[in-house]
């Protein structure tokens, strides 16, 4: 461990580069998009990263490599149904995250590119970046590697188990749950329920999840690897990507930095072709992108004909990401298989942008000050849809509603109100004014625990106790008690004497 730390102070001084694993074993693409902003980011720095995923790059810098995991994606592609995820219920989403955590658990043990990474000395690295949104299987590598400091990190919205789990007090009074439909104004009934599936989320992952992940473990690393919560704690610092700009206000604790937007950026290289229509637009642009995992080619026929009759009726130019081919295109809508989404709508001709209400995408019409469409499916996308729609950066649509009037009512009440692109571009300067980047941020905290050998000492005593303790709720029942058990005592006692005294007058009368 000394060796490590001596080592680490050397190369952060002398300007040596780190070795660096970076384990994303998530089958989400705009969850690559952000890890390898921050991956890329430490490479620019001079470190060397090794990033362990599902997903190619076709272009990789020098100090960088990837280590594939094969077969992640063909469950998730053959599983998704768009036109039914609007409709999952929040029980729904709490069960099946489940499931998709074991299931991608079960994939990436038994791949060839685990196999791989396990031939690697002890040794081979410096510091370990977690993905943590999805599950805990791989945390026996810390245990493989030595113990090297180690950061969690997640593209999601700060989720309530990774608050919950690295010691950052839960607020469900008035931080939606993120399966929930909720803002930040609930009502007592909506507070009751954003309670219980807060904690059933916290409950459910410590409770059935470690365990499941723990049992598949041990056959890859075998039977004596630790509990996963003990490894979690070797955890020490959260990358997490939230902002109170980009998401709703919340206290956090030291060890929980906020890097929310790490991968946004000023649009840049864009195709010649995409360039070419953006500048021509003489009536702006319109983009329409369900996002990296959503496909729009799976929506079924009478929506993508509402959708097109829709289009058809504005003079903008649409530039929709529709991933195969489409007939009856009007003139004014042009797909494409694939999008540099930010590059995109970065351009300053683009006047609205309609998407799915993820994270990355909602933080980047922000960043860019474009107003914005969100039509939610699953997860955070219904919170992040609230959000836009609270905050009057856009407006939200149902797709379960979708009509070509519906979905043309909602794009000129955008277009038309400069309200919503107002906002957008404040809140768009608001976010850039800082005295550094969400990258340069995340960057800063990564070399920071390989300086000083982790960073245990910002975590919160609340990270080991349990929610009663936290909550001071174990105080507040006894404090109860005893004010209830003395209340009665009291009352007892006056209405014992009262009665005696009555006793008394009654007596001396007769």
């Amino acid at each position: 461990m000394y060796k490590t730390l001596l080592f680490c102070l050397i190369s952060v001084k002398y300007g040596l580069s780190a070795n660096i694993l970076y384990v994303s074993p998530i089958s989400s693409h705009s969850h690559h998009i952000w890890n390898r902003a921050l991956a890329f980011g430490l490479v620019n720095k001079g470190h060397h990263v090794t990033l362990f995923g599902p997903d190619k790059d076709k272009v990789q810098p020098k100090n960088y490599s990837h280590i594939y995991i094969e077969g992640l994606y063909k469950e998730l592609d053959d599983s998704f149904d768009v036109n039914e995820m609007a409709a999952y219920s929040p029980t729904r989403m709490l069960i099946q995250f489940e499931d998709w955590c074991t299931y991608s658990c079960d994939i990436v043990l038994k791949s060839k590119g685990l196999k791989i990474l396990l031939s690697y000395p002890p040794d081979s690295f410096d510091l370990i970046i977690f993905d943590v949104t999805m599950g805990s299987c791989l945390y026996p590598l810390i245990h493989k590697f030595n113990y090297p400091p180690s950061i969690a990190a997640t593209a999601f919205p700060l989720p309530t188990y990774v608050a919950h789990t690295f010691g950052n007090q839960l607020q469900p009074s008035y931080i939606p749950w993120y399966g929930l439909p909720y803002t930040t104004d609930m009502s007592f009934t909506e507070r009751v329920w954003n309670f219980l599936f807060t904690y059933a989320d916290v409950i459910k992952r410590h409770v059935s999840l470690y365990k499941k992940e723990h049992n598949l473990a041990k056959a890859v690393f075998g039977e004596n690897i630790p509990p996963m919560d003990e490894l979690e704690r070797h955890i020490s610092l959260v990358l997490t990507n939230t902002d109170p700009i980009l998401n709703y206000p919340q206290p956090i604790a030291p060890n929980f930095i906020p890097v929310g937007g790490l991968h946004t950026r000023r649009s840049e290289n864009l195709p010649q072709d995409i360039q070419t229509i953006l500048d021509n637009a003489k009536h702006g642009v319109v983009v329409f992108s369900l996002g990296t995992n959503v496909r729009s080619d799976k929506l079924d026929k009478r929506t993508q004909k509402a959708l097109l009759e829709a289009f058809s009726k504005i003079q903008q130019t649409v530039i929709w990401k529709f991933e195969s081919e489409i007939d009856n295109l009007p003139k004014n809508v042009i797909v494409r298989k694939w999008l540099p989404q930010n590059d995109v709508i970065g351009h300053p001709n683009v006047k609205l942008f309609i998407g799915h209400g993820g994270a990355l995408s909602t933080q980047e019409a922000i960043y860019h000050g474009v107003p914005m469409i969100c039509i939610p499916f699953v997860v955070d996308q219904r919170i992040n849809s609230k959000l836009i729609v609270k905050k009057k950066l856009g407006v939200d649509l149902d797709f379960k509603q979708i009509t070509a009037g519906y979905v043309l009512q909602k794009i000129r009440e955008v277009l038309d109100n400069p309200m919503y692109s107002e906002n957008m571009k404040k809140s768009s300067n608001t976010f850039k004014d800082r005295l550094e980047t969400p990258l340069e941020r995340g960057i800063f905290w990564v070399e920071y625990v390989l300086r000083h050998g982790g960073a245990e000492f910002l975590s919160t005593p609340a990270r080991d106790f349990s929610y009663f303790k936290a909550s001071s709720l174990d105080v507040i029942t006894f404090l109860f008690v005893i004010t209830f058990v003395t209340t009665i005592i009291f009352y007892r006692i006056v209405t014992f004497i009262v009665k005696t005294c009555a006793k008394k007058k009654k007596a001396k009368v007769e």
